[in-house]
């Protein structure tokens, strides 16, 4: 067969052919994704945020995989991707401040009703509702600005910077008029 290393044919002369066990994701793969808010793909295994960009980063900021956590590979292959993920935590931890995104989420406390349809729905997990006071709480740390929330309020309390309603509505309004 083809040798996936070397791209060539190798013909190996064996008396014995040993198979190894299927590799498979632990349970606890699940609990783990709910708690950090990251995905897993289709075999149960931890999904990283981009292929090719950000192949050791997870979308939820400050949250890196590498080996059997990603997939099937060999030892080599986790050594090399374990450096990549200490060397992306290094660039985070090297810094004194981390600045938040620009354009996030905020809550108008006056009309939320803390139903939590946005805690629910938001990817990054940075929206928590607090249950004493029984409104939505938004984490700016965390916030991408995605806008899930805002569209997904039934009480209009989610709101992000920059893109109110009104401004919404008087942008597709201008937009209609062209």
């Amino acid at each position: 067969g083809k040798d996936p290393v070397l791209g060539e044919e190798v013909a190996i002369d064996a008396d014995i052919l040993a198979l190894g066990v299927a590799m498979v994701p632990p349970e606890e793969a699940r609990e783990l994704a709910m708690l950090y808010k990251v995905p897993l793909n289709e075999d149960g295994f931890f999904l990283e945020a981009h292929v090719k960009l950000r192949p050791v980063d997870f979308a939820t900021d400050g949250v890196f995989l590498c080996g059997l956590a990603h997939a099937p590979k060999s030892i080599k292959e986790s050594i090399a991707q374990a450096k990549a993920a200490a060397s992306r935590a290094t660039t985070i931890l090297a810094k004194e401040t981390i600045t938040a995104e620009g354009i996030v989420c905020s809550i108008n406390e006056d009309i939320c009703s803390g139903c939590g349809i946005c805690e629910v729905l938001c990817p990054y997990g940075a929206i928590v509702v607090n249950k004493e006071r029984k409104v939505a709480e938004v984490n700016e740390a965390l916030c991408k600005g995605c806008g899930t929330c805002c569209a997904a309020c039934p009480s209009g309390a989610a709101q992000q910077r920059g893109f109110t309603r009104d401004q919404i509505a008087s942008m597709v309004e201008t937009a209609l008029v062209v």
